[in-house]
């Protein structure tokens, strides 16, 4: 019975070190070269080439970018299908993480020899935490990621008179604060999300402080929607903390959808 619970407590402890460097390898920016383009349907699949060994996860995010000459245009993004050591094909998406009504929307194609960039933004992130241990748990783990105050989240969401983060209004609240990853403490487990389409990168456990969880998630700020109507009338699921965010994280996937 020892050497079994010796034998568990080992595996644990290297799935745990294992995690780290996975998510380690999410920050280090890779960059590839399109090989194909080919219409599949609706959809456009391209595949791209990496200089070294790279191997991306299934729904990670990038983005095309075209040498013109005398500068630079970002053609469209990009959400992993597949990969394997030195290749993966993506679909190409519209790039709205830097949308600007009021400028012409790009016309571009991609094309073979663009250059395609991966994990651009993973240097940043958010945490959604319970409460303020379990918040500096996740921080204090990840020295190499400059993680963004929750206040700043909590503020986005304010302004626009909502209170539960989704799916639809995450990956906004990113693009305008440059976070490429979200950390999501549900109830035994830690997800980390790619920010810009809501992918799920990975998952591992770890033990939670077991206070009373603050919701919509932990933050140094308290508001309450300034009385606004629209504020009234929004979801406020996330009050029940655990049963919405571990909802949520089972609810993403972990590879995309064409």
């Amino acid at each position: 019975m020892l050497r079994v619970l010796c034998f568990f407590a080992v595996f644990g402890l290297l799935f745990a070190e294992d995690s780290m460097d996975s998510i380690k390898a999410f920050t280090e920016p890779k960059s590839a070269r399109i090989v194909s383009v080919k219409n599949e349907g609706k959809s456009q699949i391209i595949k791209v080439s990496f200089d070294d060994s790279a191997k991306m996860i299934k729904g990670e995010s990038g983005f095309i970018l075209r040498d013109l000459g005398s500068y630079e245009a970002i053609v469209g993004s990009v959400e992993v299908l597949d990969s394997k050591e030195g290749s993966a094909s993506c679909i190409v998406k519209p790039f709205v993480e830097l949308e600007q009504k009021f400028l012409p929307e790009p016309r571009l194609q991609p094309k073979e020899g663009d250059l395609v960039l991966f994990r651009q933004f993973n240097d940043k992130a958010f945490i959604i935490a319970p409460n303020e241990a379990t918040y500096r748990k996740i921080r204090d783990s990840y020295g190499y990621i400059n993680f963004i105050n929750s206040d700043l989240l909590m503020g986005f969401l304010n302004q626009r008179g909502k209170y539960d983060p989704t799916e639809k209004n995450l990956p906004i609240a990113c693009s305008q604060y440059g976070a490429g990853l979200l950390f999501i403490a549900g109830s035994k487990e830690v997800a980390v999300i790619d920010c810009q389409n809501m992918s799920r990168l990975t998952k591992y456990a770890m033990d939670m402080d077991k206070s009373e969880p603050q919701s919509p998630f932990y933050t140094r700020v308290n508001f309450e929607g300034g009385g606004s109507l629209t504020y009234s009338l929004s979801s406020k699921k996330s009050r029940q903390y655990y049963e919405y965010y571990d909802g949520f994280i089972d609810k993403l996937q972990k590879s995309p959808k064409k």
